[in-house]
């Protein structure tokens, strides 16, 4: 890696994470140019972005970071995570979709578009089953439908409200944890892991489960390469799910991966481990 060579950090807002990415990236030499998405006003053209640097982007808006990779693609600039990687891990339907042509072991899901018909085929399944928002993280708009009083009211709501993204109903295999669920950070491989604990059987930080570090099992580590390797992820976060009798899935994976609350629990040093990424592409 040249010394000298900048680094383009595209974010929302600068949290902890993009300030310690940020601070590793310079400790090994890179330049460091930080841009505002809401900035940032790009040509539909071939013309080369800035001097044509690696792109780190960090924006916590799918729609923002999938424009702005693609563009910054055809502009000749090296980013990470590809716009393609974005556009699949942003949308849980395409999640799921990329996993199973992979054969990635996943939860049962399926996709539907009215109510009636959604509801028929819950039934069929069996409850309880979740719902999810095909955009969206953090575990808004989640929820657990043990009926089919509950599943019409769901889906009424789904189908009532909301723009033609929202009338997108994703229906998943409820799946009984033992009280936590599992993240592997992949940094081109695994280099660790988070168990998230929780009473609640919504497991996300951002809805006050506690993070803790687990010792990621080579055969964790395995499926989460693999699943990365689904999506076309390079700096990813892939959540599994194991049931009460030990069988692991996958459940989704995150681009953009965000580690303020759990990297005191961890120990993983996630922002140095992604510098040094960084610098082994330019090599």
């Amino acid at each position: 890696m040249m010394q000298g060579h900048e680094v383009h950090l595209v974010y929302t807002r600068l949290r902890t994470e993009e300030r310690m990415l940020a601070d590793a990236l310079r400790a090994r030499g890179f330049g460091v140019r930080t841009h505002a998405d809401s900035e940032l006003v790009l040509p539909l053209s071939r013309e080369r972005w800035q001097d044509g640097g690696p792109v780190l982007m960090r924006s916590m808006s799918f729609t923002r970071a999938r424009y702005l990779a693609s563009i910054l693609e055809v502009k000749g600039s090296r980013v990470l995570n590809t716009a393609q990687c974005i556009a699949t891990c942003g949308d849980k339907a395409l999640t799921t979709l990329a996993l199973a042509r992979a054969e990635v072991p996943i939860p049962w899901a399926f996709v539907g578009f009215e109510e009636e018909a959604c509801v028929a085929q819950m039934q069929e399944r069996g409850f309880p089953v979740v719902t999810k928002p095909v955009l969206g993280s953090w575990g808004r708009m989640v929820a657990r439908v043990d009926g089919v009083h509950a599943a019409e009211g769901m889906m009424s709501m789904r189908f009532e409200m909301g723009g033609a993204q929202d009338h997108v109903a994703l229906v998943q295999q409820y799946i009984d944890k033992p009280g936590y669920d599992l993240r592997v950070y992949v940094i081109g491989k695994a280099v660790g892991g988070m168990r998230r604990r929780s009473e609640h059987w919504v497991t996300n930080t951002a809805r006050g489960a506690v993070p803790e570090r687990y010792e990621v099992p080579e055969s964790h580590a395995r499926l989460a390469e693999q699943a990365a390797r689904a999506v076309g992820g390079e700096l990813v976060a892939v959540d599994l799910l194991e049931t009460r009798t030990g069988e692991v899935m996958v459940n989704e994976i995150n681009h953009c991966v965000e580690f303020a609350r759990s990297i005191e629990f961890t120990g993983i040093p996630l922002p140095e481990l992604m510098a040094d990424y960084v610098r082994e592409t330019l090599r």
